[in-house]
């Protein structure tokens, strides 16, 4: 009945009428359990071949937020791109100022405190939100200061994945050697009042907590009255991964969660028995008229010498998560395709399984367009993202992205596992819906573009960002080209003859 119905608007001369925001004919809208069935009659399907080049963000633009997840740790161990180091920087700072310690009328260890009370121990505390690789592999993390004088890490900046503020090498106030594995567990602390799990804490030096006690003064123009004073002081800290040889894999750290703080233990006393407790610096991520927001950066560096990447074969494509790699994709066959119905254009990707170890591939592909013809380059594929929300990608204002987002059910491009038939390995494979684009080519004649296939965290298009679902640094795997005789890239056409 379906091709009935398409064939009687081709009877009338409805077939030309095709627009942007009004498909008359909707081929693509026929989800893939009722196409009609390939008899080579009426309903014919090809096979296109697609070919690919590889290529790398050699400049990476992406910024990493305060609010966002940050990446800490050391891959070491990633056949197909080689090592991976991540770094975090950032400020804790008091919730107020004129800046002390406990409750207004407390005494803690100052002159003629009572006996028993005093400072104990300082501890940074980062809240743990998941782990990319092998967590059975110990990773080792040192705290530094950053140096007072840095004149660019500020608040009101938002950094790359390749901005480091300076540290001082001497001063290394804090190192744990951890499995991930253990992060979960109850950990009980502040002599058994307190547990948390999923956080990672780092014992600081008595030296750093000194540092601390030696500036607690309050007045006037003193470090802890004022916000601009104290970050003279305490510019903040970095957190850098020295996981040695076996580390492989990647911390996700929530900064503004409230289990990452800066704790500072004490005993005190106010009118009852000595009290054993802390007090919390947090990463400010809002800021207020007494506090500025916390700076924050996020470090991610790539090395791929000595890995698959830098030597690969010309039937093989690399695609690493953000700051990573993509691939360009060209379809030529497209351009001289036949005026037909379109049911369905189904861009696949196909991983080339390893039987050694591996980390965990992109829980999401993308693919966008290359226009040559225009100052920004890459635009969003036209029509397919979400088939029902108008969305132009060739203008430079909103609505140029979908504004409810990528209609994924539809569109395609999250990871899929099946058994690979050749070798009986698992393997991962993706397929993208770019029917209505490919419909536009044979029939309106739109170009047909270079593609892009990549597997970022974000989007950027016209001076905009776009959140995407690949957490940072999250995702490598390395799938067929188009002359792969095994796992070979295609665009597979369902369509019928006009």
């Amino acid at each position: 009945m379906q091709r009935n119905f398409f064939r009687l608007f081709l009877a009338v001369g409805v077939f030309s009428m095709i627009a942007w925001s009004c498909n008359k004919i909707d081929t693509t809208q026929i989800g893939a359990d009722l196409l009609p069935a390939v008899d080579n009659v009426q309903t014919f399907a090809d096979t296109l071949t697609v070919f690919g080049t590889q290529g790398i963000l050699s400049t990476d633009t992406t910024r990493i937020g305060t609010n966002e997840l940050q990446v800490l740790g050391s891959i070491n161990n990633d056949p197909l791109f080689g090592k991976t180091n991540a770094n975090i920087y950032m400020q804790y700072k008091p919730t107020f100022f004129p800046y002390y310690f406990g409750k207004a009328n407390d005494s803690i260890g100052q002159p003629y405190a009572p006996a028993g009370t005093g400072y104990d121990s300082v501890v940074l505390c980062l809240s743990y939100r998941g782990f990319y690789g092998d967590s059975t592999k110990p990773q080792h993390l040192r705290v530094y200061e950053l140096d007072d004088n840095e004149p660019n890490f500020r608040y009101d900046s938002v950094y790359t994945s390749l901005y480091q503020p300076t540290i001082k090498p001497t001063k290394l106030v804090g190192e744990i050697t951890l499995l991930p594995t253990d992060i979960k567990n109850r950990i009980i602390y502040n002599y058994g009042k307190d547990s948390t799990s999923f956080q990672i804490r780092i014992p600081l030096s008595t030296a750093f907590l000194n540092k601390i006690l030696n500036n607690s003064d309050s007045s006037a123009g003193e470090p802890f009255h004022t916000d601009s004073l104290f970050t003279t002081v305490f510019k903040g800290l970095s957190v850098e991964a020295d996981g040695g040889a076996d580390a492989n894999g990647l911390f996700y750290i929530g900064l503004t969660d409230a289990n990452t703080r800066l704790e500072v233990h004490y005993r005190s006393k106010n009118k009852t028995p000595i009290d054993t407790t802390y007090t919390s610096w947090f990463v400010n991520k809002t800021g207020s008229f007494l506090v500025s927001k916390s700076a924050s950066a996020d470090y991610i560096n790539r090395n791929r010498a000595g890995s698959e990447y830098t030597n690969p074969s010309s039937n093989e494509l690399f695609l690493q998560t953000t700051p990573g790699t993509y691939a360009t994709l060209k379809i030529p066959d497209l351009s001289v395709f036949k005026n037909s119905i379109i049911h369905r254009a189904e861009l696949q990707i196909l991983q080339i399984p390893s039987a050694g170890p591996s980390l965990p591939v992109p829980e999401y592909l993308y693919v966008d367009a290359v226009d040559t013809g225009n100052t920004e380059k890459y635009i969003p594929l036209p029509y397919d993202l979400s088939p029902y929300t108008y969305y132009n990608p060739y203008s430079t204002v909103p609505p140029f992205f979908p504004t409810g987002g990528i209609d994924y059910s539809y569109y395609g491009g999250r990871v899929k596992t099946k058994t690979d038939p050749l070798t009986g390995l698992p393997m991962s494979y993706y397929s993208f819906n770019i029917s209505r684009y490919v419909q536009n080519i044979v029939t309106n004649h739109i170009p047909n573009y270079t593609l892009r296939l990549s597997a970022p965290s974000e989007l950027f298009y016209y001076g905009y960002y776009f959140a995407f679902n690949n957490p940072l640094a999250f995702g490598s795997i390395k799938v067929g080209n188009g002359n792969n005789p095994n796992y070979r890239l295609i665009l597979r056409i369902v369509y019928s003859k006009i």
